[in-house]
């Protein structure tokens, strides 16, 4: 800002100045309440129009699900750190490929011997029942770009680090885990949602 900016320019600064110090200085309280203000409006929205169960209300849902990393990058923007070096760390693979191809492969090992076992102790099988293996691929796809997987750019990518500078693995599971349940606690009050079929017990 040059020397003869004027006064509103110099006090819209000022402010923007005063609002990254803040933010710079209580970041995890900072990174919380961008984090629950973007993901709790988009959720009271949901239960103030009313919508029922269809696929606008899960893209909704999904898209309430970037509170985290939202919060993140104001945090980051405002600590002047590099959003790029943020960002890359979703791309990178900090573990070997035996650990990749067990991550990829147990899951469906799991659901093969579980079936088998169903069918070997009696249990029915109805062939037409079973949908297009491609369905799979895309419920994968969509839970780790938009059915939650977009929040760990936030829990895991950012807040885990911060915390982790003064407490505990053991003590900031416990209080990512506290902040993610308060997240998510709309979901689980409002009865359209898939969360809303959750026992709070669970």
């Amino acid at each position: 800002m040059g020397p003869h900016a004027a006064p509103s320019e110099r006090g819209r600064e000022g402010t923007i100045g005063a609002v990254r110090s803040w933010i710079d200085r209580y970041r995890i309280a900072s990174f919380l309440l961008v984090t629950y203000a973007f993901t709790w409006s988009i959720q009271a929205a949901l239960v103030a129009f009313g919508m029922t169960a269809s696929w606008t209300l899960s893209i909704l849902v999904g898209l309430g699900g970037f509170g985290p990393p939202v919060g993140a990058a104001v945090v980051v923007w405002a600590s002047e750190g590099s959003l790029r070096a943020w960002l890359s760390q979703f791309l990178v693979c900090r573990i070997g490929v035996t650990w990749r191809a067990a991550a990829l492969l147990l899951p469906p090992a799991v659901l093969a011997i579980g079936s088998a076992l169903f069918v070997a102790t009696g249990g029915p099988v109805e062939f037409g029942t079973i949908p297009f293996v491609g369905i799979y691929l895309f419920a994968l796809a969509w839970g780790t770009v938009w059915g939650g997987g977009q929040e760990e750019l936030g829990w895991r990518g950012f807040v885990v680090s911060l915390l982790q500078e003064r407490d505990s693995a053991f003590v900031t599971s416990l209080l990512v885990g506290a902040a993610w349940a308060l997240c998510h606690l709309p979901l689980l009050l409002n009865a359209n949602t898939t969360h809303g079929g959750w026992p709070l017990s669970q």
